[in-house]
C-alpha cells in the first residue's frame, strides 16, 4: 500500500514539477528517490543486469522518469 501512494506522490508531483519550477523540481526529485527506497513490492522482471545480484527492473523507470522531469523542470526554471 505505501508503494502505490507513493507512486500517485510521483505522478502527481510530476504534474505539479513544471509550474511550481524549482521547488517542484525539487519535490518531484525527492519523490523519485523515496520511490527507489518503496517499489520493492511493485518490481517486475528485470530489464538490465548491473551486477550478478543487482539489476533495474520495469518498477525503477518510474524513478527515472522522475528524475528526468524533476532535472527538466529545474533547468527550465527561470528563478
Amino acid at each position: 500500500m505505501i508503494a502505490g501512494l507513493v507512486l500517485a506522490a510521483l505522478v502527481a508531483s510530476a504534474a505539479a514539477a513544471l509550474p511550481l519550477k524549482r521547488t517542484g523540481a525539487v519535490l518531484l526529485a525527492g519523490v523519485s528517490v523515496l520511490w527507489f527506497l518503496v517499489n520493492a513490492p511493485m518490481e517486475g522482471e528485470v530489464l538490465l543486469f548491473l551486477t550478478p545480484a543487482h539489476g533495474l527492473s520495469a518498477a525503477d523507470l518510474a524513478g527515472i522518469a522522475g528524475l528526468g522531469i524533476a532535472l527538466v523542470a529545474w533547468l527550465l526554471a527561470d528563478d
